[in-house]
């Protein structure tokens, strides 16, 4: 079998636990193109399609979550309306990239194809508690406590802590890698 024909192909789809997909590729390109232009016109040019096909993909989204992605502002006489994200659809957003964002690293990550079937081991699993958060706008230090009483810091993107929705008293495993392991010397 030639297998230079063969391209992986895939599509990600936002579903609820009942099994309703309300949010796709064509969802997500329409939210994105929302929170550039806050124009749901110039939004729905971008994308091709008609004004009611991507107000119906918005529709069906607070339908299906019970969320609205958006937030509309009316305009007067003379117009000035506008549409924005909502912090849920933000976060919808976001969820979605990060998902495109990981599949598409793995599909292009030829070390991961060789080491298919890599799982973790249980002793590489510590459960702790986040006792501080500092955070800016790109990165956050979490300093999570641990048994027996110590602490262990982890530094993350300030979008994992919102996505994770990390915060002082949470509960949380932590994963050490070999590979990722940074060692000092004590002085």
């Amino acid at each position: 079998m030639n297998t230079q024909d063969i391209q992986i192909k895939y599509k990600i789809w936002l579903q609820k636990e009942t099994g309703e997909d309300f949010l796709g590729r064509g969802g997500a390109d329409l939210l994105q193109a929302i929170n550039q232009f806050h124009d749901l016109g110039k939004a729905t040019k971008i994308m091709k399609c008609s004004y009611k096909y991507a107000w119906n993909i918005l529709q069906k989204i607070k339908k299906r979550y019970g969320e609205n992605p958006v937030i509309t502002h009316r305009g007067g006489s003379g117009g000035g309306g506008g549409i924005e994200l909502s912090k849920f659809g933000h976060k919808l957003l976001r969820i979605y990239k990060k998902f495109e964002n990981y599949v598409e690293n793995a599909l292009k990550n030829s070390d991961l194809w060789q080491t298919y079937g890599l799982h973790t081991d249980l002793k590489n699993n510590i459960e702790g508690r986040v006792v501080d958060v500092k955070k800016d706008s790109q990165v956050a230090i979490l300093k999570i406590e641990i048994s027996p009483p110590q602490d262990l810091y982890s530094i993350i993107t300030t979008e994992s802590v919102q996505d994770l929705e990390l915060k002082k008293g949470k509960k949380v495993i932590t994963l050490i890698k070999s590979t990722e392991v940074l060692v000092s010397m004590i002085k």
